[in-house]
């Protein structure tokens, strides 16, 4: 799996450089984003569940502890990166990877890289509660008990903060599940299902056409017409060559 990243930081200088040091230095990390206050970073990294976060502290009037309350139960693994050393105690209270204070050097950089990679490894992959995955079906939660779908009649789940449509082959309506996207795309991204907007997943299988733009739009075998976001589009096009 390859491993991803998020980047918060207020100084532009200080952005391009944790870019181009995890480009050169560590290129099978994939950078999700980027953003340079607390309210752009919590909308997304909550959307986008990076595993890995590099945090500034001081970032105007918020800070690097007022995101990450906001955006539980998101919990990417944080390496701090300051100017001040102060908030070092402070940052290994809410168990952060590592602290490193600027100007960042790079073998200080992989030093903090290689350790929550190594933290990554050491994870084992969870389904959320009440989501089975096989290589042929998942088990979606709803009220009464649990709905057994194959995999093969999925066509795309659609999200609206924490509530999921789930639309399927030869159904008109879709299912409706109490887990976000963030839980759909965990569970089913190794199983032939790319994410292509902040909104949807999709299953390739089931994708009758690409039509070019910035990001683009796919066509579904039902008709549907669903956006593809300029971040995802890199993802869209590998996940088709792979068909």
């Amino acid at each position: 799996m390859t491993p991803t990243a998020y980047i918060v930081e207020d100084e532009p200088q200080a952005r391009e450089l944790i870019r181009v040091l995890l480009a050169k230095r560590h290129p099978r990390v994939r950078l999700l984003g980027e953003a340079d206050d607390v309210h752009t970073a919590a909308d997304e990294i909550r959307v986008m569940a990076p595993q890995m976060l590099f945090l500034d502290v001081d970032l105007g009037g918020l800070d690097g502890f007022d995101l990450l309350r906001r955006i539980a139960p998101v919990e990417p693994l944080v390496i701090f990166t300051t100017g001040q050393a102060g908030h070092a105690v402070q940052a290994f209270d809410v168990r952060a990877v590592d602290f490193l204070v600027k100007p960042i050097s790079g073998p200080r950089f992989d030093e903090a890289v290689l350790r929550a990679l190594e933290l990554l490894e050491r994870r084992v992959p969870q389904v959320p509660p009440g989501m089975v995955v096989s290589d042929r079906r998942i088990a979606l939660p709803d009220a009464r008990g649990l709905t057994l779908l194959p995999l093969d009649e999925l066509l795309y789940c659609t999200s609206d903060n924490n509530y999921t449509q789930v639309h399927r082959l030869g159904e008109a309506r879709p299912l409706v599940v109490s887990r976000g996207i963030v839980d759909f795309d965990e569970a089913l991204r190794e199983q032939g299902f790319v994410r292509i907007h902040k909104r949807h997943l999709v299953n390739r299988k089931h994708i009758r056409r690409y039509i070019k733009g910035e990001g683009g739009e796919v066509i579904m075998i039902d008709g549907a017409n669903l956006p593809v976001s300029r971040r995802q589009k890199a993802d869209l096009m590998e996940a088709l060559e792979r068909l």
